[in-house]
């Protein structure tokens, strides 16, 4: 009766007479009391709905993707310029970038420029290695202040020999610091799962605004009044050509970005690494950062998908964003003025794609994006090729360039849906310990598009020929790499729809896939797709007046790229499968 009728007090009273049960209680409290504040840290370092900080962070990455949008604008532009200034005597005062340095008639040489200037990217795997060292919060703060000190820097080249040099390596340094995929990786680690791809979409598409101001800045045929050797032959000038005030107005990114990253916390997901880090340290084994660590066997798959991805995407986004005011002016026949407005809806379609990019990528998941949208873009390639044999001379046809400004406006739509899921790609398939240097390499080898893009394109374009139609021919040949990206998103991609970065990873490394005839399926149909793309894009070819080893090359070169990216993905998958 006695042990039925004990208060709470005397059990109290007897625990305590038992120091073993003291012990015991106070263990059960401590660990409680841990439980209660992990449980607290969680809540605010992986955060399950949005806050305050969190819509901070957004707008801060916009700012700093907006400024990279800005100078990858400007460049374009600078290349044709639609704003030509003449002094009362008839000169040239406000040359684009061909004229400016004296390579008016060699446009393949500033395309090989272009390339090596491409360079700065491939290099910059090294600084990417720091910010999963030291962390994304300082690293950020040295990308943006380097970033845009070269782009500013790039304004005061001079119009000579020595200053196309002096231009080269101002590019090299700027593409090396570039901000933009260190503040995207912030973004992933601060945002709720279910939000991941909506919130970097969001940061996408505010950063096109950068890209339409540098636009405003062109049309309105802006010139910094700065004196120096802007004229022909290095010829005193009162002041900076348009292209060059592009990339001078770009300092006011200081203004915006150095106050707002005072604001700016280490990620949550970093901190945890970091103090894992530390005990490894202490415990005096080896740190699990470091360059070659995203080279490993078991992060092969999010790699070579990263990787092919990332590198035919961009490949695709660089050549139709960089080529297409080109190939409207020298092949459509389109005045400067037609061209700028033409040029806006195709601008739009890329800043719409980049708006909904987010919300479609979280509804409908990574791989399924991909596959719709691929699909679009062969519609897109293939309603801009077929009008153009009816474009007879220098007589330019209102029917025909609306079907192809359509066009190419659906591609620029497409292709940027996809680029965004490419850098989902290159984010979510890595731990938090080496996702910054797998970015590094994705971006390395995904920015070798950037290089590649120049020569392949411009080369081919102006080295075929054929009824004035080798620009519009390139584009055509920018299906086959497409088709690949979305046969790599089938065999090899993982959907990361609404799952935690580090839960993407776990399943990622340890998930075997199937491997039985079904599987096998998508490499027939990729085979039997992309020969009947060579086939027909050979016969397209040799129905204009170009030359039959011109065709076939450029044919080949693509057909050939694919390919060896397709091979790579089987050998990958094999891999897996072991």
């Amino acid at each position: 009766m006695r042990e039925i009728c004990m208060t709470e007090k005397d059990e109290v009273k007897e625990i305590i007479a038992d120091p073993e049960s003291v012990k015991k209680l106070e263990k059960e409290e401590r660990k409680k009391s841990r439980k209660k504040r992990r449980e607290e840290e969680e809540k605010i370092m992986f955060p399950t709905k949005m806050t305050r900080y969190i819509w901070f962070v957004i707008i801060f990455a916009s700012i700093v993707n907006g400024f990279d949008s800005w100078c990858t604008v400007a460049i374009t532009l600078a290349m044709g310029s639609l704003v030509e200034t003449y002094d009362i005597l008839g000169s040239l005062t406000n040359p684009n970038l061909f004229v400016y340095f004296g390579l008016a008639g060699s446009p393949v040489t500033m395309g090989v420029i272009l390339s090596i200037a491409g360079t700065g990217v491939i290099a910059a795997t090294s600084f990417k290695y720091l910010v999963d060292k030291y962390g994304r919060r300082p690293l950020t703060l040295w990308t943006c202040i380097l970033f845009t000190a070269f782009s500013v820097l790039t304004a005061f080249a001079p119009a000579t020999s020595t200053g196309l040099v002096i231009f080269l390596i101002f590019r090299v340094c700027s593409n090396y610091f570039l901000a933009a995929d260190v503040v995207i990786i912030i973004v992933a680690e601060e945002s709720p799962n279910h939000l991941r791809g909506r919130l970097i979409g969001i940061v996408f598409a505010l950063s096109a605004f950068g890209g339409t101001a540098c636009g405003m800045v062109q049309s309105a045929g802006v010139r910094i009044p700065i004196a120096g050797p802007w004229g022909f032959n290095g010829a005193w000038s009162s002041h900076m050509t348009v292209w060059q005030s592009m990339f001078f107005l770009s300092i006011i990114g200081y203004l915006f970005i150095i106050p707002l990253f005072l604001f700016l916390k280490e990620t949550g997901p970093f901190k945890v690494m970091k103090k894992y880090e530390d005990w490894r340290k202490k415990k005096g084994l080896k740190p699990k950062t470091g360059w070659f660590t995203p080279l490993q066997r078991k992060y092969a798959r999010g790699m070579a998908a990263g990787c092919v991805v990332g590198f035919l995407a961009q490949l695709m986004a660089y050549a139709q964003g960089t080529f297409f005011a080109i190939y409207f002016a020298k092949e459509l026949n389109l005045t400067p003025d037609v061209l700028g407005v033409l040029a806006f809806p195709v601008l739009m379609a890329g800043g719409v794609g980049l708006f909904i990019a987010g919300p479609v990528i979280d509804k409908w998941g990574r791989l399924p994006t991909i596959h719709r949208f691929g699909v679009g873009g062969l519609i897109a390639y293939a309603s801009f090729v077929w009008p153009s044999v009816f474009i007879v001379g220098d007589l330019p046809n209102a029917l025909i360039t609306g079907i192809v400004t359509f066009s190419t406006a659906l591609g620029a739509f497409c292709v940027t849906i996809m680029v965004v899921c490419g850098a989902l790609i290159g984010i979510e398939y890595f731990p938090t310990h080496i996702r910054s240097t797998a970015g590094g390499w994705i971006g390395a080898i995904s920015r070798g598009a950037v290089m590649a893009a120049p020569i392949m394109v411009m080369f081919g374009a102006e080295s075929i020929g054929g009824l004035g139609l080798s620009y519009q021919y390139i584009f055509a040949l920018m299906g086959m790499p497409l088709t690949t990206v979305m046969f790599t998103a089938y065999v090899l991609g993982a959907e990361g729809k609404g799952r935690g970065l580090d839960e993407i990873v776990a399943a990622e490394i340890y998930t075997k896939m199937k491997k039985d005839r079904e599987y096998k399926r998508p490499y027939y149909y990729y085979f039997i797709s992309m020969i009947v793309q060579f086939v027909s894009l050979t016969i397209y070819g040799l129905c204009t007046s170009g030359s039959i080893f011109g065709i076939i090359s450029m044919v080949s070169l693509y057909f050939i790229l694919s390919v060896i990216c397709f091979l790579i993905i089987m050998k990958v998958r094999g891999m897996v499968t072991e």
